[in-house]
């Protein structure tokens, strides 16, 4: 289980995501790979079916939707931005108009006045489950 594992098997555009958010965020490499860890984790095991006790690898459906809400809330909002969620053709107003507007300008995750991350992020869900500090924790809102 402590088998060691070697950056160069991570894929090179994937490394370079990491670097970028890594200097964006003040985060070190290893804590940005922690982070993505445990959230990609808790989206892995929602492709898994249910075992015999009616859990998805030892997990309630509630206790794992509550904590992935705040992981994909954001990747929801960008997905239904741009017009690529896929099931945003079914999502209408009710006059067959889509709910959003795929063409309105883009927000921002960082708000331009504090450079900081909103403070719900993913650091409320894995304090809750003891994974530890998310990307809003940056050096500068530590100190």
């Amino acid at each position: 289980m402590s088998e060691p594992f070697s950056l160069r098997k991570i894929p090179p555009d994937t490394l370079e995501l990491a670097k970028e958010l890594s200097t964006q965020t003040g985060l070190s490499l290893n804590d940005v790979f922690r982070l993505a860890l445990a959230s990609g984790l808790l989206v892995e095991v929602t492709k898994v079916a249910p075992g015999s006790d009616g859990t998805l690898v030892g997990w309630e459906g509630l206790l794992l939707a509550k904590a992935l809400r705040r992981h994909l809330g954001s990747a929801i909002d960008l997905l239904l931005e741009y017009g690529q969620h896929p099931y945003q053709a079914t999502m209408s107003s009710g006059n067959g108009l889509p709910v959003l507007n795929a063409s309105r300008k883009p927000t921002t995750l960082v708000t331009q006045e504090k450079n900081q991350f909103p403070k719900h992020s993913i650091n409320d869900d894995l304090d809750m489950l003891d994974f530890g500090d998310g990307l809003s924790e940056t050096p500068e809102a530590n100190g």
